[in-house]
């Protein structure tokens, strides 16, 4: 008869005894374990590691630390967006008021003419009112894409910084652009090298500007307004910017 693999045999009566019998179940003889069959031992070690395994995935805490990072870095990136906006919408510094009963002391347009027409070098200072009542009555932008308003554009000068804004309206929320640049003279013309673009108060580095035409963007109400200005820079010899003021010098005429 063939033996049960699922039996231990009894070396001493060779009677089957069931595996788990430590004693034979006949004549009492102690049983030799080592004549289990291997695949037996396998087998309930692997349902070991599986009953581990499908333990350790029913452990509810299990991805505890990756959902608390998750979270976590969730609402950093909540907050920052927030912050953002926040800034966004806030006014910048010294912005100039809108005073309807105050003209300016030159018309900034007739100096510039002026300045041009002189054959000698001259050196003129314009101050910062003056320019800013030019540029609201010259500078018309047009509505932006989210329906905001233009309502003006304004100059404000520091030393060795000029900072160009835009101001405009949507839903009774004043929004504010800015660009601020350094006037730089090289090979003979002249170009502005963009230190920073801000919406509000939240500063962007002019080169994260120039990569999304930020910048493009928040001088595009000035363009077109100053080209007849802009054919004549190559008679500038220098432009300094001081507090509130802005000074051109020219060259002689040929």
């Amino acid at each position: 008869m063939k033996t049960d693999p699922r039996r231990l045999v009894c070396l001493q009566c060779k009677h089957e005894n069931e595996i788990e019998r430590v004693y034979c179940h006949n004549c009492g003889e102690k049983l030799d374990r080592s004549l289990l069959p291997q695949n037996d031992e396998k087998t309930a070690d692997d349902k070991a590691r599986s009953g581990r395994k499908v333990k350790k995935m029913m452990n509810p805490n299990r991805f505890a630390l990756g959902r608390t990072v998750k979270t976590f870095i969730l609402i950093i990136l909540f907050a920052a967006i927030v912050a953002a906006v926040f800034l966004a919408v806030q006014p910048p510094d010294n912005v100039p008021s809108m005073t309807k009963d105050r003209i300016a002391e030159t018309d900034v347009a007739d100096v510039w003419t002026g300045m041009m027409a002189a054959r000698p070098a001259v050196r003129v200072p314009f101050k910062e009112f003056d320019i800013n009542y030019y540029l609201q009555k010259t500078v018309k932008g047009a509505e932006s894409a989210l329906g905001a308003k233009f309502e003006r554009a304004f100059a404000r000068f520091e030393p060795g910084l000029v900072t160009l804004s835009t101001q405009r309206n949507m839903f009774g929320l004043k929004l504010y652009n800015s660009a601020s640049f350094k006037p730089v003279l090289k090979d003979e013309a002249w170009s502005a090298d963009i230190s920073q673009i801000a919406i509000g108060r939240l500063v962007i580095p002019a080169s994260l500007a120039k990569l999304t035409k930020l910048d493009t963007v928040v001088l595009g109400a000035f363009s077109g307004v100053f080209e007849k200005e802009m054919r004549q820079l190559d008679r500038v010899a220098a432009i300094e910017s001081g507090e509130n003021v802005i000074t051109f010098t020219t060259k002689p005429a040929k």
